[in-house]
């Protein structure tokens, strides 16, 4: 398996004012790309209600590769993810993050599994889990 891929955030924005005739502008600006040619991915589906669901993300084999080859990744480095309809809660042991509207969102991930439920009524979501 061989993988090229890159993870990228880039948060840019300016805040313009004038008084008495002078100018005065902030910006701020975020960014992080990350290549990568090396380590695992794998895509989780899904549809999930208020009942917790949980998604084992790392040591499981039951992710295939393009070839239709068993992927297990040991140790998550990174995961994007996002929800569509209502509210998705995240959870891996450590950390709670939410997600709707079709927004990205990129974090780091601690624990082998991660529970995902909605906050009320069902949504879709999907994982990105990349690591080694």
């Amino acid at each position: 398996m061989s993988i090229e891929g890159r993870i990228a955030i880039d948060v840019n924005f300016a805040d313009s004012a004038t008084s008495s005739g002078v100018q005065s502008l902030k910006k701020i600006s975020l960014t992080d790309t990350t290549s990568y040619t090396t380590g695992k991915v794998a895509i989780v589906t899904g549809t999930v209600g208020t009942s917790e669901v949980t998604v084992y993300v790392s040591g499981v084999t039951d992710y295939k590769d393009a070839a239709g080859d068993a992927v297990t990744i040991s140790n998550i480095q990174r995961l994007a993810y996002k929800a569509s309809g209502q509210r998705v809660r995240f959870y891996d042991g450590f950390a709670e993050r939410y997600a709707s509207g079709d927004v990205v969102n990129v974090t780091q991930v601690e624990g082998v599994s991660m529970s995902v439920q909605t906050t009320a009524g069902t949504a879709s979501y999907t994982l990105v889990l990349y690591g080694t």
